[in-house]
This record gives structure tokens, C-alpha cells and sequence, in this order.
């Protein structure tokens, strides 16, 4: 379970540009389902995803994982936590370019110092489950649109991490691919894993694998739908 007590976010802290992205936020996010968070742009919906990942730190409040406290660990015990219990989908993807398919998926193993082996066998395994075991030693260039997300998704779940937060995922998928996306998340979700998304849309909103809609505005939640 991950929670939220009264957290808020403020951009250039101090400064006369300070940004408050997120007000005081209490929220509760139940372990094994799918959440989306929706709202509009600069409603607060990635910057709480960032603080939830702890990629960023919150300015007030207090963020806990499965009751311990996460929001004031040192950052060596931030990187690790992030390494080990969070897999990223960015918007953009980010894979690296002249690198295989199968390099890019295991990229966010080598930290950890695994036996390269067994984090290659284990990124076939992600690519194989995802459609793209064909594909494991071409590179990222040559994949299509859904194929490059699926390979982000591999990525992201390289090191098995119990937590898979993505930034508006389908933001440039057709309708048959957001379909796919979809029947990976339900996967995923019946493995036991928690999703935590943001979008736009109605079609990701809606869905059937969804558990939980939170819904942003001005950087407060302003409902939660179960």
C-alpha cells in the first residue's frame, strides 16, 4: 500500500517563480490494482506519480510504502528503492538509440550487479511474454510505435519490480494498440503487480482492468472513483 498524508509540492521553493504543484494531498493507493489519475495538464497528476516513485521529494507532508517511510530516506536508499520497486514508462519511451532491443531491456539491471545471464534471461523472458522475442537483438530503430512501448514496458519491468507507474502511456497509440496496452496492464495486474497511470483518455479511464480513477485539478485530488 502506498500513502499520501497531506503532501505538497512547490517548484522554486523560496523564489518569486514558485510553483505549487501539488496542495496538501491525502490520498491511499491499494496495492495490486490499476489506478489512473486523471485531469488536465498542470493539474499535478505527474509531479504526484514523480513523489509516489521517488524520483522527486515532497516540499511538505509525509509518503509512505507498505507503512515505512519513503519521502525522507537519504537518496543512496531513494536510487535503490527506485531500482528495486519501480519500473518507469515514460511518455516518450526513452529507449537508447543503437542499442538492440534486448540491450535497452536490461540497461536498468546493470546497477544492481546481477550475473549478467540471469538479467539476460530474465529480459527474453519479458520480451518473449510481451510478443517481442523475435526482436530481442535488432535494434530499437527498426520497431513500430506499439513495439517500442512494449520494449519500454520490458524495460521497466526488468527487475521485477512490484510497482509500474506510466506517463500517459497511449498518448500516441491508435485504437488496436491501446487495446494491446490494455490487455498487458489486466496481465499484469492479475501477476500481482500495481499500475499507476496518468491519462487523457476516456478509452484508458473506462477500461475494464481499471480499479481505481483519481482525479486532479490545480494540484488537489477532487475525486476518487473505486
Amino acid at each position: 500500500m502506498i500513502t499520501l498524508s497531506d503532501v505538497s509540492k512547490i517548484y522554486n521553493e523560496g523564489r518569486p517563480n514558485a510553483v505549487t504543484a501539488l496542495h496538501a494531498v491525502t490520498l491511499t493507493i491499494a496495492r495490486g490494482g490499476v489506478t489512473v489519475f486523471m485531469g488536465p495538464s498542470g493539474s499535478g497528476k505527474t509531479t504526484l506519480l514523480s513523489l509516489v516513485g521517488c524520483m522527486a521529494r515532497p516540499s511538505t507532508g509525509r509518503i509512505t510504502l507498505d507503512g515505512a517511510p519513503v519521502s525522507g530516506l537519504p537518496e543512496r536508499f531513494l536510487t535503490d528503492l527506485r531500482r528495486r520497486h519501480f519500473g518507469f514508462v515514460f511518455q516518450r519511451f526513452n529507449l537508447i538509440r543503437g542499442l538492440t532491443v534486448l540491450d535497452n531491456v536490461m540497461l536498468p539491471a546493470a546497477p544492481l550487479g546481477e550475473d549478467p545471464r540471469a538479467v539476460q534471461a530474465r529480459a527474453l523472458a519479458r520480451l518473449e511474454a510481451l510478443g517481442l522475442g523475435p526482436k530481442a537483438l535488432m535494434p530499437v530503430e527498426v520497431l513500430s510505435g506499439g513495439e517500442t512501448q512494449r520494449a519500454a514496458i520490458a524495460r521497466a519491468l526488468v527487475n521485477d519490480a512490484p510497482v509500474l507507474i506510466a506517463d500517459e502511456p497511449t498518448a500516441n497509440l491508435d485504437t488496436a494498440l491501446t487495446h494491446r496496452f490494455l490487455d498487458i496492464v489486466a496481465a499484469l495486474r492479475d501477476q500481482g503487480k500495481t499500475v499507476l497511470l496518468t491519462s487523457h483518455d476516456p478509452r484508458i479511464i473506462a477500461a475494464a482492468p481499471v480499479s481505481a480513477v483519481v482525479e486532479m485539478r490545480d494540484g488537489q485530488v477532487v475525486e476518487v472513483r473505486s
